[in-house]
């Protein structure tokens, strides 16, 4: 049994591909945020950065810290696999875990378990582009969550970068090996041989994904969300697969806000093929 992880900044795919690892019927179905895990993990990692400080009072080692944290973790996986006992593996997605990931494998790894990750990339630009219409649509409902998201090239393009960097960064073979990268834009314009490479990393058959159908094996109310003008709400969720949004960012973004964001986002843009 496998726990497959969902990574990626906002905005770039992230609920498109857990949906088609969802579409397996060895799988939990389609359900949101994993945000109560992010609470666990982040209590390891800042316990790990103070130790010396306060936790060495509390734990005989980082060891014995890791070991209490994981079993949180395990019970939190385990409440999970309750709610769906049909499910032979557990996808989950919340793009804060995505930083965290190699703290997710050092806790889950400790206990047996088989984390994978799968984080998904997608051209900074229409990332941002869209995080200026999400930032628009909160600020408007008169949520204070808007106020992370402003219209500031700067500030979204370093949300990008440290949404992926240390998820991508670290070195050891290990956590390398358990570690799926896809493009969005390939997945919309060439979903075939993306497929087959998501088959091959998760072991899944995914016998019933049809990128020209809508999805399948989904537990989200898109009318509940649609009804509550939810920001985060893309009209592309639950339907067949589209290119339409590659290259939006032309649209909404101007000219000096494009040339700021490649500034800032360089790296990302050289190494994934997006100059």
């Amino acid at each position: 049994m496998s726990v497959f992880f969902i990574g990626g900044v906002n905005r770039s795919g992230t609920t498109l591909l857990q949906s088609i690892l969802c579409s397996d019927k060895t799988t939990n179905p389609l359900i949101h945020e994993a945000s109560y895990l992010k609470n666990i993990v982040e209590a390891y990692v800042f316990g790990q950065q103070k130790f010396e400080e306060h936790n060495k009072y509390y734990f005989s080692s980082v060891e014995d810290m890791r070991d209490f944290t994981a079993g949180w973790a395990k019970a939190f996986l385990d409440k999970t696999r309750q709610r769906y006992p049909e499910s032979e593996h557990l996808v989950l997605k919340h793009p804060p875990l995505t930083p965290r990931f190699p703290a997710i494998f050092d806790l889950l790894t400790s206990i047996g378990e088989d984390p994978r990750f799968f984080i998904i990339i997608r051209d900074p630009r229409d990332v941002a582009a869209s995080l200026v219409r999400v930032g628009e649509k909160l600020r408007a409902k008169g949520e204070s969550e808007g106020n992370t998201l402003p219209r500031n090239m700067n500030m979204l393009g370093n949300y990008y970068m440290q949404c992926y960097m240390p998820a991508l960064t670290p070195q050891f073979e290990a956590y390398k090996n358990r570690i799926t990268i896809i493009k969005y834009e390939d997945l919309v314009t060439n979903p075939q041989v993306v497929i087959e490479n998501i088959r091959q990393a998760s072991g899944l058959k995914l016998d019933e994904f049809d990128a020209s159908e809508n999805w399948k094996h989904d537990n989200i109310d898109y009318d509940d969300l649609k009804q509550n003008k939810n920001a985060w709400l893309s009209s592309l969720w639950g339907k067949k697969l589209s290119n339409a949004r590659v290259g939006s960012y032309k649209e909404i973004l101007k000219p000096e806000e494009i040339k700021l964001l490649e500034k800032v986002c360089d790296g990302p843009l050289k190494t994934f093929g997006y100059r």
